[in-house]
């Protein structure tokens, strides 16, 4: 009698954060849509769900997450690690659900808005040493507490704080240093200060909402947005929301 080999592929790993916290997103009431067919990912934890043997097209998945605003992504393989294809999903807490938790939001619509993200100018605690363009290697001054980056998305702020450059974190290298995805394209003055990324969405018809968690004396941010190709950044004051509308 021949032995039967049984074969498991990783197709696909989501990691779910929330956006205003940068937190692992524990909630297990999940719900995850291709088109009008519900799928079922294996939960691992930590807020990570992988699908085996699903197979490997690109597709548009939709997240239902008690507590935060649905949200559409987009699945492109040619995009992802072929052994460990990893994607995280950035969700924004609800307002209805917010559990006793202040929220600020920033909501309006802007013809030709494709992308929008935010880093705060008033809190942060990271600032910018020195950058090996070879090694791709960052040194970081840390105000207090040990180096720990494991968010990934972060924008390193200009002097004059009207612009930032994102980056991503692929590794840790302690005790004040990160390994960047991609080179620095502008260079930027020692001490510039470094922000987590806050991720918003758009709809297709240039609806937008950004959202923060109303949990300082002020809440600043420097919103870059791109519309029909063209970035563009605004400062934005979050407890004056009403007042601001993307230009």
């Amino acid at each position: 009698m021949e032995a039967s080999t049984i074969h498991h592929r990783l197709d696909l790993v989501l990691q779910l954060v929330d956006t205003t916290t940068g937190n692992s997103v524990a909630e297990q009431n999940v719900r995850f849509f291709i088109g009008d067919r519900q799928c079922w990912p294996i939960p691992r934890g930590g807020g990570n769900f992988v699908f085996i043997n699903t197979g490997r097209s690109d597709c548009t998945l939709t997240l239902k997450v008690f507590g935060y605003e649905d949200v559409q992504i987009s699945v492109q393989y040619e995009k992802l690690d072929d052994v460990m294809p990893l994607l995280q999903v950035f969700l924004i807490p609800s307002e209805n659900l917010a559990k006793g938790e202040r929220l600020c939001s920033l909501t309006g619509r802007l013809q030709g808005l494709e992308q929008i993200e935010a880093v705060s100018l008033t809190q942060s605690n990271i600032c910018f040493s020195d950058f090996n363009e070879r090694k791709c290697l960052m040194k970081l001054f840390l105000a207090k507490g040990r180096l720990s980056m494991e968010n990934v998305h972060y924008g390193l702020i200009s002097g004059d704080r009207t612009y930032y450059e994102h980056f991503a974190v692929t590794s840790e290298v302690p005790p004040d240093t990160v390994m960047l995805k991609e080179p620095l394209a502008r260079t930027f003055p020692i001490n510039s200060p470094i922000s987590r990324v806050i991720f918003g969405n758009v709809s297709p018809d240039g609806s937008y909402l950004l959202r923060v968690r109303d949990n300082a004396e002020m809440l600043v941010y420097l919103v870059r947005y791109q519309v029909n190709g063209e970035i563009r950044f605004q400062t934005v004051d979050f407890h004056q929301c009403m007042y601001n509308e993307l230009q």
